[in-house]
């Protein structure tokens, strides 16, 4: 059966106002109440799977009351057993046909503290919406927003979900470092997304969206969160933490989240502001004879002029010394070739004057660039699936000497992680699999780039229970003397 002529008894349906993967929304008037509604009728209504998630998002939402989240008005099934869901309609479009409303920090952070809201209630339920995107944020008319389509979410504590194959999970340029990577999830993922509107809003664009959904998904895992603009620089700490590429490290809650807020919405509340220069005084202090005022006016008038514009021996050099430096960077000569080099220029200046602050700028510039250059030729090697080899132009050594610049860099970090979930669902699929050897090699290799990693080790002892006694022996023996020759040679 197609929807083109849908009837449903009570309401009067107008026709067609949308449609996702799942299922198709219909306009209509519930006619008992003579009141407009939205209709979400499912498609492939015989898959038990897609009826049981259809079913369970409408239970879940028709539970939450708050004005923040969309609500249902009733739940029951067409003549041909297809399910649908009557629900609130709201005319006033969703926030990525609302953008204008919101270019003033004050607007955008209304919203925001809304949804937050919103979800502070779902997440109270247990569960995680996963799909926090401007597509499913609605707008009333009087300016509020609504949280909508929970179709993908899930329970915190359950690690299975209702996903299908061939469905993504959540949107890419609003998904979490860990939901990118299939790991699992907590609440913060939420969190997360909504700190990607908050930075879209913000700037204007999503910096994180690249040209495919992989290239999406390895900046929400690698790429560094670009400083917002000067007059927004007091939001930077408050998207620091939305934005945190590790969950720990986020708001734990919403209800933390608007505690940040409200303070940012406050007109009385107390803001850094620059310090106001002091004013020069309106007169010379003591008296004076009228008549040398013009004459110290110009002693003071060519004072200051040699004082502006005499410049040392060692200040000329200082000074070629740093364009040098800001050269080499511009053409991304960094530290090569040997004294040709931005990272040279700025440690000759350093000789010169030991606490030139412009030279300790730079180098502090040239190792960030150096990082950001290992981590993006890292995540280019990890796209190509060059993990561990070829050498020295594979993602763990670039990894590697990202962190050797920066121990806590969090792309690098990231990307660690990632290497080592890799390793450990190729061990995971081969020990489902039956092959033995190849999920301890990539156990193996797994633990050689995170030794702590608590799947791996788990792995690693799932496999040697399984390992015949015989075959262990020959491994263990052999991992000894092997080690022994590299360690002689």
């Amino acid at each position: 059966m197609t929807h083109s002529n849908l009837q449903i008894p009570g309401y009067l349906v107008h026709g067609p106002i949308g449609q996702g993967g799942m299922a198709s929304v219909y306009l209509a008037t519930q006619e008992s109440l003579n009141r407009k509604v939205a209709i979400k009728v499912l498609r492939n209504g015989h898959d038990t799977q897609f009826n049981e998630r259809f079913i369970n998002e409408a239970h879940f939402i028709a539970s939450l009351n708050n004005p923040h989240i969309i609500t249902i008005h009733d739940i029951s099934t067409l003549a041909n057993g297809d399910y649908y869901i009557a629900m609130e309609y709201l005319d006033g479009g969703d926030l990525s046909e609302n953008r204008e409303q919101f270019r003033e920090p004050a607007a955008i952070l209304r919203l925001i503290r809304q949804i937050a809201q919103g979800l502070a209630v779902v997440h109270a339920k247990g569960i995680i919406h996963r799909d926090v995107k401007p597509a499913n944020i609605l707008i009333r008319k009087d300016g509020s927003a609504v949280l909508t389509d929970f179709g993908i979410a899930k329970d915190v504590d359950n690690d299975s979900d209702l996903t299908m194959a061939g469905h993504s999970l959540g949107s890419p340029s609003y998904s979490s470092p860990e939901q990118a990577q299939g790991q699992p999830l907590d609440i913060t993922t939420d969190i997360y997304g909504l700190g990607v509107i908050l930075l879209e809003l913000l700037l204007g664009y999503n910096p994180f969206k690249g040209n495919t959904h992989t290239s999406t998904a390895i900046n929400h895992i690698q790429q560094a969160l670009p400083a917002l603009p000067a007059e927004y620089a007091y939001l930077q700490p408050l998207l620091d933490r939305m934005l945190a590429k590790r969950p720990g490290e986020r708001f734990q809650s919403c209800e933390e989240l608007v505690e940040a807020i409200d303070p940012l919405l406050d007109p009385t509340a107390s803001t850094m502001r620059p310090a106001t220069a002091r004013p020069l005084p309106s007169r010379l202090p003591g008296k004076m004879p009228r008549f040398l005022l013009p004459v110290l006016g110009v002693v003071a008038a060519v004072t200051v002029v040699f004082a502006l514009t005499y410049e040392s021996e060692t200040e000329r050099e200082i000074n070629r010394l740093l364009e040098q430096a800001e050269q080499g960077l511009e053409e991304g000569r960094l530290v090569a070739p040997e004294q040709d080099n931005a990272r040279y220029y700025y440690r000759q200046v350093l000789l010169l004057e030991q606490d030139n602050s412009e030279a300790h700028e730079g180098l502090a510039r040239v190792t960030q660039m150096q990082v950001q250059g290992y981590v993006a030729r890292g995540a280019e090697a990890l796209e190509r699936g060059d993990l561990t080899k070829p050498r020295d132009k594979n993602a763990l050594h670039y990894y590697r000497a990202a962190l050797a610049l920066e121990e806590d860099n969090p792309q690098a970090m990231a990307g660690i992680d990632q290497l080592a979930a890799e390793y450990s669902r190729r061990a995971r699929t081969h020990l489902l699999e039956g092959d033995l050897d190849r999920a301890h090699r990539d156990t193996n290799t797994g633990l050689g780039i995170q030794p702590d990693n608590a799947e791996l080790l788990a792995l690693r002892t799932e496999i040697d229970a399984k390992m015949p006694a015989a075959k262990k022996l020959i491994r263990d023996v052999f991992g000894k003397i092997r080690k022994t020759i590299d360690g002689d040679s």
